[in-house]
């Protein structure tokens, strides 16, 4: 009897289940109240197998699968891939703005307007000069620097006499600006042969350009 007494308060103490106790007339009772449930044996199904498993789990111990789709992104191959694609992405853009040639002057050659220009004669230590003075004006959006002046000489009865090409690495023509400019050449003929200058812009550079 008193075995079974033991074994009763025993199994009521190691059970699963909460318990008090109330004073009745013939002495104590016991009272059962609710369950205590150990957070480690919660149980959830999983979204894609429908297996069960730890509520606490993110991943799937059965199918490997996900269970948060934040979690399923930051734990995916292509999430660290995108991380360290970034920095070179990043590296690629400052590289090829640095080496950047800026626009290419051949599709603005139209919108450099040369007028008004004349001929000076000089002389320096060394040789004869022939100069031209005129006035330049940039109708385009771009700014350009390392403008390559090409001029052709021709005399009174409108033959090609001479021919000469200047790069001014200093020379600077804003957008929108109008400009005066000077370039000379040496001159290898009489002064009768030069009568009439034609000047063109042959190449400029985008004045963004580093290089």
């Amino acid at each position: 009897m008193f075995s079974q007494i033991y074994d009763r308060i025993h199994g009521l103490l190691t059970s699963p289940y909460s318990f008090g106790h109330c004073k009745t007339r013939t002495g104590y009772r016991i009272l059962t109240t609710s369950r205590r449930m150990d957070p480690s044996l919660a149980k959830k199904t999983c979204k894609m197998c429908c297996l069960e498993m730890p509520e606490q789990a993110r991943k799937c111990p059965h199918c490997h699968h996900f269970q948060n789709r934040w979690t399923m992104m930051m734990f995916h191959p292509g999430f660290a891939v995108l991380l360290f694609s970034l920095p070179l992405v990043a590296m690629m853009i400052v590289f090829s703005t640095f080496f950047d040639p800026g626009e290419n002057y051949a599709t603005y050659k139209d919108q450099i307007v040369i007028s008004d220009c004349q001929i000076a004669f000089g002389n320096t230590k060394s040789a004869a000069t022939a100069a031209v003075i005129g006035t330049i004006k940039n109708t385009s959006k771009v700014s350009w620097k390392d403008i390559k002046f090409h001029v052709d000489f021709f005399d009174a009865a409108g033959k090609r006499a001479d021919v000469g090409q200047r790069e001014e690495y200093s020379y600077g023509l804003a957008a929108g600006e109008t400009s005066s400019f000077k370039v000379s050449f040496t001159r290898e003929y009489p002064e009768t042969n030069y009568v009439k200058p034609v000047v063109r812009i042959v190449g400029a550079t985008d004045m963004r350009s580093r290089w």
